[in-house]
């Protein structure tokens, strides 16, 4: 890069806004720069739980908030999070069985067992019941259907917690999950591997795993499910017995793993607040080596998922630290949870064991969105409606010309396992409008040209054009500030 470009990224200041007076922040590209070039680096082997990847990339984030000046909660900045490993053996297999015949599908080229528990990466077998397309599923239809003992089948790969739970309440003892669409399938396929990660303490909750086991099926088996249906004509198909049996068989070998959340403290100014916490989140894994792409790139480096995030909180700790104008009234709370991509584990720990009451937090500030190549101006807002944490995070939007939707919370992400608990929380979500400058179509190339999600080429560039996430850091900041200097109470959501 030119040397008048570096001088150029060295520093983005940006206006702050808090009750009338005027601060300037300052974020360092530069920083984000070098965070994210150690983080998503081959050495580091894509940061899986579990791996030494991840350890050191923990062992670097605890450095930096070391560096930073920012406290370990008790006494250190890595809390052990025990897990279980489960590797899915290749003769994992489900059969489907009509009338007289019987075909045998294999993992992980027609099946995957979807992520899940000790209690959930189990055989099972049944009649075929549709119940339907995941985004169409209606408790009460599903009511209506005989499934005990029955293995429930849907089009679509997710299905609501309410749902499974409902399924399971009704007799179900699995569910198969249609995935005709081979990208689709390939997709999930790279994203589950071949292990499964779960608590080692059966007693944490889990928000991502379905409480049923479930198998997500590729189209060759997708079909065979629906072969001679109206399904299989692309027409409706009304819920009800498939008309044929399926088993499926799992077989793993299991090992405890170690693995730990990084937490470190800013604390406030304000005697009468500072026991309380606006917590920051962002997960520092990823999904480690996998499948090749076509270069023969098998490191899934995660540098936009989610080193960047990473990167931006320690940005924006640093921006805290560093502003002498800053009169911080509660504490900050930065938590870097590990497993995130293996179905929410660090987080679900914390909130089942954390290191600051949850009671005293006020809220969470979720960054886990990828890694913006353009200045936003608009964002989405998961968690929230317009009103409490919501409504502050909108107002912070429009104080900067900027524009903010919101909508319900769902297992996507770390702030999901606080809002399941009562603790407001917002995952903040770049929105799809043309980056500031730049047409619509200009931006569409530049989000095509970065948009390398769960893929291996999803690595640190050197013309990666980084005032994009100063930008994120940007809003984030603007919401913790928001959320701090807010003497308002913030509605806490009904416990789930």
């Amino acid at each position: 890069m030119p040397e008048r470009q570096w001088l150029a990224a060295a520093a983005f200041i940006a206006t702050i806004a808090a009750d009338g007076a005027t601060a300037q922040v300052q974020l360092d590209t530069l920083s984000l720069r070098a965070s994210t070039f150690f983080l998503a680096h081959d050495l580091l082997q894509g940061r899986a739980t579990g791996t030494t990847g991840a350890d050191i990339a923990a062992a670097y984030i605890a450095s930096e908030c070391r560096a930073l000046g920012l406290m370990p909660i008790g006494d250190s900045y890595v809390h052990p999070v025990p897990l279980e490993e489960s590797t899915v053996e290749p003769g994992t297999q489900l059969v489907v069985r009509r009338a007289n015949q019987e075909a045998r599908f294999s993992f992980p080229t027609d099946l995957t067992p979807d992520v899940g528990t000790r209690s959930t990466l189990v055989d099972f077998a049944g009649p075929a019941v549709f119940v339907g397309p995941v985004s169409e599923l209606h408790l009460e239809l599903l009511r209506e259907l005989d499934l005990r003992g029955a293995v429930a089948v849907t089009a679509g790969a997710r299905v609501s917690a309410e749902a499974a739970q409902t399924l399971r309440q009704l007799g179900a003892v699995g569910i198969v999950h249609l995935l005709g669409d081979e990208s689709g399938y390939a997709l999930y396929r790279r994203s589950r591997g071949a292990t499964r990660l779960y608590h080692a303490d059966s007693a944490v909750r889990s928000s991502f795993a379905p409480v049923i086991p479930s198998v997500l099926a590729g189209p060759r088996l997708s079909y065979a499910v629906v072969s001679g249906t109206a399904l299989e004509r692309g027409e409706p198909l009304a819920p009800g017995p498939l008309g044929r049996e399926l088993e499926f068989r799992i077989e793993l070998n299991t090992r405890a793993v170690d693995a730990a959340n990084v937490v470190c403290l800013l604390p406030g100014k304000d005697a009468l607040v500072s026991d309380t916490v606006i917590a920051f989140a962002a997960h520092y894994d990823h999904l480690g080596v996998g499948l090749p792409d076509s270069s023969g790139d098998a490191i899934y480096n995660g540098f936009s998922d989610n080193a960047a995030g990473v990167a931006m909180l320690l940005a924006i700790a640093q921006a805290m630290v560093q502003d002498s104008h800053s009169q911080l009234r509660h504490s900050l709370l930065f938590l870097f949870p590990v497993g995130e991509e293996r179905g929410l584990l660090g987080s679900d720990y914390y909130v089942s064991k954390p290191v600051w009451p949850l009671e005293r937090t006020r809220a969470i500030l979720n960054i886990d969105a990828g890694a913006p190549p353009g200045l936003l101006v608009s964002w989405r807002l998961a968690g929230v409606d317009s009103s409490g944490l919501g409504g502050l995070a909108v107002s912070a939007a429009a104080s900067r010309g900027w524009t903010a939707t919101t909508s319900p919370a769902r297992a996507n992400s770390d702030y999901f396992p606080f809002v399941r608990e009562g603790v407001p929380g917002v995952l903040v979500i770049p929105g799809a409008e043309p980056y500031e400058g730049l047409t619509a179509d200009s931006s569409a190339a530049l989000r095509k040209r970065w948009d390398l999600y769960h893929r291996p080429g999803d690595h640190w560039t050197e013309d990666f054009p980084f005032a994009g996430l100063a930008r994120y850091a940007e809003y984030a900041y603007l919401i913790g500030a928001a959320v701090d200097t807010s003497s308002a109470p913030i509605p806490r959501p009904p416990r789930r």
